[in-house]
């Protein structure tokens, strides 16, 4: 059997102008499709599997340019190659930054298009190779891990290390950016299936109309521009795991094909024909209420009854006072370029924030805190503005000028601290949870520091 062919849509209103890039590309290596604006250039990428799109900026019904900027959303959108006949080569530029891969101008050499064509391909083609290279490596390596020891992550290590072996499907719940595909991804690589593909869905990013052939497949001639068979996600998934995120955003009419998938272990790509076996690990995650989703009709109950086999909660960073150290200093040594630090005023800063964006708020905290970092250690001007927050009384702090530098930074955090306790028990009459939680703290820690403190909590109570 030879090579597969590349295969590629070309799209100029022009006849002459895509009659001329066909036979530039040649019939041998290259399987061409033609449409004649940005629309029919759409539709078709969104219904069938291109390598690459060459595509004219200057067309009627709809330009290039907003043509590009609708495929850039749709789920794994071929590399695109802009052609221009603008001579000063502004317009063709924007389109490179709006996420065109490369672009053409008219008129060209056949020798040029052919060069920037083999380029964007190889170009890919490495792309895909350093996916899965990292995929290889990121197993061989072992598991993610869960960073923190706070009870609830203890709780929730406890429970991956006991669901993973089993082909229980397991549905993740929690607020965004508490880290619920870190928790499948270790599901995956705890499991029995841990050598087989890791495929991931965003249910919420795919349009409804696409949703089932995204996730089954299609046979050609399903739909208009389906001119060849195309597998779904759960094929791609077979003998592996299949994530759907933000599964509660999932189109009511894909969710019953969905539960019959989960039933029967088949999929029936759109178009009919023979039904295809497969054998997949289905995770699935959602930051919505689902049990309010079935009282208002947007989910199927018995889908959620099949997909949470296993329930697993991502608690909020808030609720995790203890680990928030702990994953500044990791997500510090996963960013810095250089060996780097956290302040005692900076730990203070990130422990009195409430992370509304959690986990991964904090990630790009310290990132930014590592790329505006010019000392030795990360202080708090390095975080971002609303992350900071520097109390007025800090400046009635008594440091006697005897104190060395130490003994003055601490006194003034002692301070810090001090005004921030006292306050917040004043606020919630003495009532610890109520404070902790305020504060962003886990109840056991603010124990702790009121007791190095010699805060009494019932002094705060009526």
């Amino acid at each position: 059997m030879g090579e597969r062919k590349v295969r590629v849509l070309v799209c100029d209103d022009e006849p002459a102008a895509r009659r001329a890039a066909v036979r530039a590309l040649g019939a041998s290596r290259y399987d061409t499709v033609e449409c004649e604006n940005g629309a029919q250039a759409i539709e078709a990428v969104a219904r069938s599997s291109f390598d690459l799109v060459l595509l004219d900026l200057r067309m009627p019904i709809m330009d290039g340019q907003t043509a590009l900027a609708e495929m850039m959303k749709l789920p794994a959108s071929p590399p695109v190659i802009v052609v221009t006949a603008d001579a000063t080569l502004d317009t063709a530029i924007a389109a490179v930054k709006s996420g065109a891969e490369n672009f053409v101008a008219k008129p060209y050499e056949i020798e040029a298009l052919r060069h920037v064509v083999e380029t964007t391909l190889v170009g890919r083609r490495l792309r895909r190779d350093n996916r899965h290279l990292k995929e290889e490596v990121r197993r061989l390596r072992g598991p993610s891990t869960l960073v923190g020891d706070s009870p609830a992550i203890k709780t929730l290590k406890e429970a991956l290390e006991r669901v993973a072996p089993t082909s229980a499907t397991v549905l993740i719940l929690g607020e965004s950016g508490t880290g619920k595909e870190l928790v499948a991804r270790q599901i995956h690589e705890l499991s029995n299936v841990s050598r087989g593909a890791f495929v991931t869905v965003n249910c919420s990013a795919i349009p409804d109309t696409l949703v089932e052939s995204e996730l089954f497949g299609h046979r050609r001639g399903a739909f208009t521009g389906a001119d060849r068979d195309r597998a779904g996600k759960f094929q791609e998934a077979d003998g592996g795991t299949l994530f759907l995120d933000e599964v509660g955003d999932m189109a009511i009419d894909a969710q019953a094909k969905l539960l019959r998938v989960l039933q029967e272990g088949e999929v029936e790509p759109l178009g009919g024909g023979r039904a295809i076996r497969v054998d997949v690990r289905v995770l699935a995650a959602t930051h919505r209420d689902l049990k309010s989703a079935v009282s208002e009709g947007t989910f199927r109950e018995d889908l959620l009854f099949r997909l949470k086999v296993v329930d697993l909660s991502m608690p909020p960073l808030r609720e995790r006072g203890q680990d928030i150290a702990v994953l500044a200093r990791h997500f510090l040594e996963k960013h810095a370029n250089r060996p780097l630090r956290l302040s005692a005023e900076t730990e203070s800063a990130l422990m009195s924030y409430p992370w509304p964006g959690n986990v991964r708020e904090l990630s790009n905290a310290i990132e930014r805190a590592s790329i505006f970092c010019t000392g030795p250690s990360v202080e708090p001007k390095d975080l971002p503005a609303d992350v900071v927050s520097v109390p007025s009384q800090t400046a009635a702090v008594s440091v006697g000028p005897e104190d060395d530098f130490q003994t003055a930074k601490q006194k003034v955090i002692e301070r810090f601290e001090r005004d921030r306790l006292t306050e917040s028990l004043q606020t919630h009459n003495g009532n610890v949870s109520q404070a902790a939680r305020a504060l962003g703290l886990h109840r056991q820690n603010l124990q702790q520091k009121l007791r190095q403190l010699g805060i009494a909590a019932e002094d705060f109570r009526d």
